[in-house]
């Protein structure tokens, strides 16, 4: 074991000053890289903040979206709005343009381009239309231009000969393309996103069930979080694409998809029906980790969509802000029973500020001799024993604040404490 030399001892701190004259050169470098250690152990990389933008689907004009820009100020750095949707009718584009002018200084503009045009081979003669709409919104000076092109994974190549173009109309207003996992892992998926400055990694995606009774999926974090790590390795700065919707699917008798409700209420006829909603709970756990340790390249989070009074389909507004400052919390629904005697009118309530899951079945422990269900469930009885049974055409979430109407009952002898659970 070797001894340390006089003048040096590592077991205690040592001051910066000059080492002994006596001392070998090795302990004089050993000396100078503790004193090197000392000054820069208590210093890590400044780490920048993950920038929190929106999308705006809706149109600005309506005094509802207007209202929620505004109360977005305070919580989102960029707001990205629908500018424009090209579809490709067989000989030309139809273009519908949802804005002339830009809704707020800073903002950024998306141009939607749906798979109608997926086949094309992007000649001059078919992106002249496109590039021309680009050059239009460019003009209004946004902050950037995203591209959300419905592309088939395996004509990336193409993609690149549509976006240098697209790039050249805009002049020097960024225009980047918004990607699915699925184009990670293509050859030109990297040729596509190299240069631009970033691009926007769409974490979510609504994936339809083949028939009635299998779950639809909005949101899976495993398959986020796959997804940033591919995307880091390629080296270039991007943001994700998270979500903050549900929807409605509806089947047609034959057990087929026949229509799918994501932004109001909808109604309409269906013999069967199937709900999602993103999971704001795992999106904050997702949003916590990533602040705290992103991956390379993750330079922010861009929301789909920005929550407007009225939209159904979507997280309200206090569910929203605590999952962008990546705060949890674990909302449970209680029941509600009125006081006194008599029939008791019975809610599901919502105190917490994530939307729950109302419970699929709500028995009572009690024999009861009159009841019925209402609002979202109806009754049955087993035995004596009341069962409420949520009913499978309603919206199936309950927002913060909120109440719902289970049903009313009577009991013969008042309980002193009525016994009740929930059910999936």
């Amino acid at each position: 074991m070797k001894k340390t030399p006089p003048g040096i001892r590592l077991s205690r701190v040592v001051s910066i000053g000059r080492p002994c004259a006596a001392a070998p050169d090795r302990w004089r470098m050993k000396w100078l890289a503790l004193v090197f250690l000392s000054l820069t152990a208590c210093h890590e990389p400044t780490r920048v903040p993950l920038a929190v933008e929106a999308y705006v689907w809706q149109s600005p004009a309506r005094p509802e979206v207007r209202e929620a820009m505004t109360r977005a100020a305070g919580h989102i750095t960029t707001l990205h709005i629908r500018a424009a949707e090209l579809r490709w009718t067989g000989e030309r584009f139809a273009i519908e343009k949802t804005l002339t002018t830009l809704p707020s200084p800073g903002c950024g503009l998306v141009i939607r381009i749906g798979a109608s045009a997926s086949r094309l081979e992007w000649t001059p003669g078919q992106i002249k239309e496109a590039a021309a709409v680009f050059s239009e919104l460019a003009a209004l000076r946004p902050k950037e231009i995203q591209c959300d092109f419905d592309c088939p994974q395996k004509r990336l190549g193409r993609y690149i000969v549509l976006l240098d173009a697209l790039q050249s109309a805009a002049g020097g207003i960024p225009v980047l393309p918004t990607a699915l996992p699925t184009w990670l892992d293509e050859p030109d998926f990297a040729k596509l996103v190299a240069g631009r400055g970033g691009y926007v990694l769409q974490v979510h995606s609504l994936q339809l069930p083949k028939q009635a009774g299998e779950p639809v999926m909005i949101f899976d974090p495993a398959a986020a979080r796959t997804a940033a790590k591919k995307a880091s390795d390629l080296k270039e700065p991007f943001r994700i694409a998270m979500a903050t919707y549900g929807c409605e699917v509806r089947f047609g008798t034959d057990g087929k998809v026949i229509d799918v409700v994501s932004e109001d209420a909808g109604t309409g006829p269906a013999s069967a029906r199937a709900f999602a909603l993103a999971d704001p709970l795992e999106s904050a756990r997702l949003v916590q980790e990533w602040q705290r340790d992103p991956p390379a390249g993750l330079t922010g989070i861009v929301w789909y969509r920005l929550p407007v009074a009225g939209d159904r389909r979507n997280w309200p507004w206090e569910t929203f802000e605590r999952v962008i400052r990546g705060e949890v919390d674990p909302s449970k629904p209680d029941l509600e029973i009125s006081p006194g005697a008599g029939a008791k009118d019975l809610f599901v309530v919502n105190r917490g500020t994530f939307p729950v899951l109302l419970p699929g079945k709500i028995v009572i422990g009690h024999p009861v001799p009159a009841a019925d269900g209402a609002g979202a469930y109806r009754l049955e009885q087993q035995d004596g024993v009341v069962h409420f049974i949520r009913r499978n055409d309603v919206w199936p979430w309950l927002d913060p604040g909120k109440k719902i109407p289970t049903g009313w009952l009577r009991f013969r002898e008042e309980p002193a404490r009525i016994q009740w659970s929930f059910q999936p």
